[in-house]
């Protein structure tokens, strides 16, 4: 199941709505917000069984279309998360944008004097925001990596990506700040120990933030200070047993070369330069990042590890 990553308060709060209403008890015929919660119950058991495709999910989605029609007469907030729930699983589920889009301009036009009709514009904005970024990554895949400096690393001699040519190279783009980047650290270590001695390069790429977090037990205000901040790094990686290499690029983490929107940001370089994979999670279980590196290492006829 992907990742769940709501673009705006409007459906992270409805999904809130919905679940304290079922935890209230409103279930009952008649009641818009208790049918849409059973109807939003139902989906969530078939995204844990992993029923994730369009195909798996076309009665539900039928089962929107039934509710708004038996409610058409109610112009709502009630009945207007039912539209904002349908919309939410062609962004958030199928990443349809182009359909999540319509429906966000239905929201607009049928449900204009409803809370979630009101969001409608700055819902609508932040779709084209994420349609738009993922056709960037689409055109970064399979071109050359975009360039990337480095002003200090914890490995002799990494000035720069290029640097790293005729290996697989992982990019991990990370802070001391991000919790989630920490978290996901055990899974980079195992991929670390799974490549020893294979021609795969696994870099975590910050950039000076003028501060280090989780170190000590409050922040280290580092600002102008980015000797300071590159000496508490070694610190850094020896209490969270980094075991790989990290650099400080000139570009900033959040860097738009990369198209990135939030970190943990993975990134995976064919030996030839190309960007491969992008905007990988190292802790999403749905993705095999050692399976794709076991393939990229196969297109170029270097040596595997043993399964």
């Amino acid at each position: 199941m992907k990742r769940l990553r709501p673009l705006t308060a409007l459906v992270a709060a409805l999904g809130l709505f919905i679940t304290a209403s079922l935890a209230q008890g409103t279930a009952g015929a008649g009641d818009p917000t208790a049918e849409l919660g059973a109807l939003v119950g139902k989906i969530q058991e078939k995204l844990r069984a992993g029923q994730n495709t369009s195909e798996a999910l076309a009665p539900d989605i039928a089962a929107f279309d039934a509710l708004l029609t038996k409610y058409s007469g109610q112009k709502t907030d009630e009945v207007a998360q039912i539209l904002v729930m349908k919309l939410s699983l062609y962004l958030e589920i199928f990443e349809d944008f182009t359909t999540a889009a319509t429906l966000t301009k239905q929201l607009k036009t049928d449900f204009p004097q409803t809370g979630p009709g009101r969001e409608a514009e700055r819902l609508l904005e932040a779709i084209e925001g994420r349609a738009k970024l993922q056709e960037t990554r689409a055109n970064l895949v399979g071109s050359a990596a975009p360039a990337l400096n480095f002003n200090w690393a914890s490995r002799d001699g990494l000035k720069t990506l290029s640097d790293l040519k005729g290996k697989v190279v992982v990019l991990d783009f990370w802070a001391t700040w991000c919790g989630p980047c920490i978290t996901s650290f055990p899974e980079i270590a195992a991929l670390v120990e799974r490549y020893k001695g294979h021609d795969v390069e696994i870099v975590g790429v910050t950039s000076l933030q003028g501060r280090v977090m989780n170190l000590e037990a409050a922040p280290v205000d580092v600002r102008g200070n980015p000797t300071k901040e590159y000496e508490l790094m070694t610190a850094f990686m020896k209490k969270h047993n980094v075991t790989w290499t990290v650099a400080f690029s000139e570009e900033q983490v959040f860097n738009p070369e990369y198209a990135i929107e939030g970190i943990p940001h993975m990134a995976i370089i064919a030996p030839d330069g190309t960007l491969r994979h992008t905007a990988l999670h190292p802790s999403d279980p749905s993705v095999n990042v050692s399976g794709l590196i076991d393939t990229l290492l196969k297109e170029f006829s270097l040596k595997r590890p043993k399964a």
